[in-house]
């Protein structure tokens, strides 16, 4: 397991998990709180299994194999990554209904 590559969050992906925390915490602790271990799960899961994820059109050449994988529980959030030779990149957690390639390609 020494070849696992580490986790890079941009910042734009940590304020996304912060919000969507904040807002389903309006509704309900308990559930906000299960969304921040869930989604910490599903990316650190990115490290054993970077191929796992959907591709993800983008036009934008840093986004060149841009993939998405839902959030364990809440399948109306995704997580978008890049697989760079060193390291996984989070570039975004996203919420369902937004434009995503708009949003992916806003950092």
């Amino acid at each position: 397991m020494s070849d696992l590559r580490p986790i890079i969050r941009r910042l734009k992906a940590a304020e996304d998990v912060e919000h969507h925390a904040t807002y389903i915490a309006d509704g309900s602790i308990d559930t906000a709180l299960r969304f921040l271990e869930r989604a910490e799960q599903t990316i650190k899961g990115l490290a054993l299994f970077p191929s796992s994820g959907s591709l993800f059109p983008s036009r934008n050449p840093e986004f060149a194999g841009l993939r998405t994988k839902l959030v364990k529980d809440f399948p109306n959030h995704v997580v978008f990554y890049v697989e760079r030779q060193d390291a996984i990149e989070v570039i975004r957690v996203l919420r369902g209904g937004h434009d995503m390639s708009v949003a992916v390609e806003e950092n």
